[in-house]
C-alpha cells in the first residue's frame, strides 16, 4: 500500500509540471469583430494609421508594465483616428509578453482577423489586442462573454457539487481581489478540493478599467462557468475587458504573479524608516490568495 501511494504521489506531481510547464500564451484565438458596418479601405488614412498603431504597441507595453494604451491621429476627420490597447498576462515574461503581442499585432495588420474591420480585437490565453476609430479607454463592459470553453480532456469524477461550490468560493474571492485589491488588475489564488487535488484560479481585467467596471465584468464572467464548464476540471470565459480560468494544475507562475498583486510599496522619506508614524522598512507581504473550504 506504502509503494503504491508513492508511484500515486509521483504520477501526480509528473502530470503537474508536465501541464503548466506546456501552458499555451497564444490559445484560445479569440477574433472579436463587432458588426457595427465600420469597415476601412485598403490604402486609406484609417489603414496607416492602424499600422502605426500596431507596430508601436507590442514593444511599448513588453518594455513596461504589460499594458499600454495608444491614439494615432489621423490627419484627415476624427473617424480616421486609430485607438489601440495591449495587454499581457501579469504574470508571464516580457519575453513571453513581447512574442505574444507581436503575433497577434502582425495577424491583425495582415488581416487575419477581423479584416477591414474599424473596431476589432483579438484575444489570446498570454495577451490581448484591441483598437477602433473611437477612444473606448475605460469604458464599461457589461456585454456577454465572447468565449468560453472547458477543459474537455478532463472531468470532475468525485464529489462534483463540492467541486463546484469551492470553485464557486474561489471565484468569488478572485473577483473581489482582482478588482479592488490588486493594483493590476489581477488575482490568482487557490484552494483544496481532496487528496492531490487542488483548484487553481486565474481573475484579471484590463488595466484601463475602474475597480466597480472590473467587478461587474467579473461577476457576468464568473456566473458563465457553470454553463460552459460544469463537471470540467479547468475552463476559461474571456470578455472584452475581463477573463477568468481555473485548472487542476497550477497554469501561471506564482512568483510573478504575487509580485503583480502587491501594492507598490510607499516612498520614504530618506530612503527608509517611518512614514505618517508607520515602519514601512521591512520587506512588502507577499498576497497569495488561499482559499480554506471545509
Amino acid at each position: 500500500m506504502r509503494n503504491l501511494r508513492i508511484l500515486l504521489l509521483l504520477c501526480w506531481s509528473l502530470r503537474l509540471a508536465g501541464t503548466a510547464n506546456a501552458d499555451d500564451l497564444v490559445w484560445p484565438r479569440i477574433p472579436y469583430c463587432p458588426q457595427d458596418n465600420m469597415n476601412y479601405t485598403r490604402g486609406d488614412a484609417f489603414q496607416a494609421n492602424l499600422n502605426a498603431l500596431l507596430s508601436s504597441l507590442p514593444t511599448a507595453a513588453a518594455t513596461s508594465s504589460g499594458f499600454v494604451t495608444n491614439t494615432s491621429v489621423a490627419t484627415a476627420t476624427p473617424d480616421q483616428q486609430a485607438s489601440g490597447i495591449v495587454q499581457c498576462r501579469a504574470d508571464i515574461t516580457p519575453s513571453d509578453c513581447l512574442a505574444c503581442l507581436n503575433n497577434t499585432a502582425r495577424e491583425m495588420a495582415e488581416g487575419g482577423a477581423c479584416q477591414g474591420r474599424k473596431n476589432a480585437m483579438l484575444v489570446h490565453e498570454g495577451c490581448l489586442l484591441r483598437y477602433s476609430n473611437a477612444s473606448f479607454f475605460g469604458a464599461p463592459d457589461t456585454g456577454d462573454p465572447i468565449f468560453s470553453v472547458g477543459n474537455v480532456q478532463n472531468d470532475v469524477s468525485t464529489q462534483p457539487e463540492k467541486f463546484a461550490s469551492r470553485l464557486s468560493a474561489l471565484m468569488g474571492n478572485l473577483t473581489w481581489k482582482a478588482a479592488y485589491g490588486s493594483p493590476r488588475k489581477f488575482a490568482v489564488g487557490e484552494v483544496y478540493h481532496a487528496a492531490f487535488v487542488t483548484i487553481y484560479g486565474m481573475a484579471r481585467c484590463t488595466e484601463d478599467m475602474g475597480a466597480d467596471d472590473c467587478y461587474l465584468c467579473l461577476e457576468i464572467v464568473v456566473k458563465t462557468i457553470p454553463k460552459c464548464c460544469s463537471g470540467k476540471e479547468g475552463g476559461r470565459v474571456f470578455a472584452r475587458s475581463c477573463s477568468v480560468r481555473f485548472e487542476v494544475y497550477r497554469f501561471y507562475n506564482e512568483e510573478a504573479a504575487e509580485a503583480a498583486m502587491s501594492p507598490a510599496s510607499p516612498p520614504a522619506p530618506g530612503g527608509g524608516g517611518r512614514v505618517n508614524g508607520s515602519d514601512h522598512s521591512a520587506s512588502p507581504t507577499k498576497h497569495r490568495l488561499v482559499v480554506l473550504a471545509l
